[in-house]
């Protein structure tokens, strides 16, 4: 969607005084309009090293707007405004605006303001709860978000997520009554990477669930979706299972260091490098492309071979030589460019044997 230049009319509006109330939506419009504008251009062109850069382009009438939604008087059109306008806000990590109108909004219409939730601005993600979400429980969620971006830094080497450079990811917590649907990666939103996040309690961050959902796990396995995806539409390549390698990896990783953060997340007993094996060895499972079992022994034995840091160095080469295409901006990676890459690298080249192995049948 392309936008036109804020007009005279809405910048004399700024100007000289306080627009009334009915012009509500085309102030939210505007301001939202001016927000995807900065990004479009971003993602055709992504040179800006984040978004805080990226506030530099937004321009000076729209950066007014949200002070003027947060003075007009209560209205129902008002009211939709202040939501637009703060959902806009989010899109471009502009912090303070969002801040200004939910303010605003729960002041006038608590329920609705519930509905657009809070956030949590980090430097490498912003973090929104909504449907009761409370500040401590976002928060809790956000710190051990952090921990899962630095593990994956670790153990794999990989610092950039988001599915367009310099933007944030955006990991999305709501409040559920019970968990119909676990956590998963959505790569709808055309300018950053987003993860859903359901939770039972709004206060703080506890996994497994009474009922036995891993939560701590589903953070780790749906930022691996973010990180790589495999085949295409037609042929999902890895049959869901790099997602479960990274998740239980950083998993194991995390729980033998026992930081605080992470001292009611249990998942570990469950899901980890070592229970996997186990499993797969009680199966007779062998590396393939058959099966999500197959597949991960495959990534089990490219760990074992040749460490995860070599897989993620290998994606980076990738991403160097243009080797993926994208979907919707989402990269999609093919087994046979994996295979050659690790090869390619110091590490594959010494363990050429197991590495062809580990792909054998693809």
């Amino acid at each position: 969607m392309h936008t036109r230049p804020l007009g005279v009319g809405l910048v004399g509006c700024l100007l000289l005084a306080p627009c009334p109330a009915q012009d509500a939506a085309k102030l939210a419009r505007d301001y939202e309009k001016a927000i995807v504008a900065v990004n479009e251009a971003h993602a055709d062109k992504p040179v800006a090293r984040d978004e805080r850069e990226l506030h530099k382009r937004l321009p000076a009438a729209a950066t007014k707007l949200p002070k003027v939604l947060a003075e007009l008087a209560d209205a129902p059109d008002v009211r939709d405004a202040l939501a637009v306008a703060a959902a806009a806000a989010l899109d471009l990590d502009r912090i303070d605006d969002f801040e200004l109108l939910q303010k605003r909004l729960a002041a006038l219409d608590p329920p609705r303001a519930q509905q657009v939730g809070i956030a949590v601005s980090r430097p490498r993600f912003v973090a929104i709860g909504t449907q009761g979400m409370q500040t401590e429980g976002l928060t809790a969620v956000a710190d051990v978000f952090d921990l899962v971006l630095d593990a994956y830094r670790d153990v794999f080497g990989l610092e950039a997520f988001s599915k367009v450079p310099g933007k944030k990811l955006r990991l999305r917590v709501h409040l559920e009554p019970k968990i119909e649907r676990p956590p998963h990666f959505a790569p709808q939103f055309p300018f950053h990477s987003e993860i859903d996040f359901p939770v039972v309690d709004a206060a703080k961050f506890a996994s497994p669930t009474k009922e036995g959902q891993f939560l701590f796990y589903g953070l780790c396995h749906e930022l691996g979706h973010v990180v790589a995806m495999w085949g295409d539409r037609k042929n999902e390549e890895d049959r869901h299972a790099w997602a479960h390698y990274t998740g239980v990896a950083i998993v194991e990783h995390l729980a033998a260091k026992k930081l605080p953060a992470l001292q009611d997340l249990r998942d570990v007993r469950w899901r980890s490098l070592e229970f996997e094996r186990k499993r797969l060895a009680a199966k007779k499972v062998v590396p393939g492309p058959v099966d999500a079992d197959t597949v991960l022994a495959r990534f089990l034995a490219l760990h074992d071979a040749v460490g995860a840091k070599t897989i993620g160095e290998a994606l980076a080469g990738l991403d160097a030589r243009g080797k993926h295409e994208r979907i919707n901006r989402v990269r999609y990676y093919a087994m046979q460019d994996l295979h050659a890459a690790i090869v390619a690298t110091k590490a594959g080249k010494a363990a050429k044997k197991a590495v062809d192995a580990a792909f054998a049948g693809s």
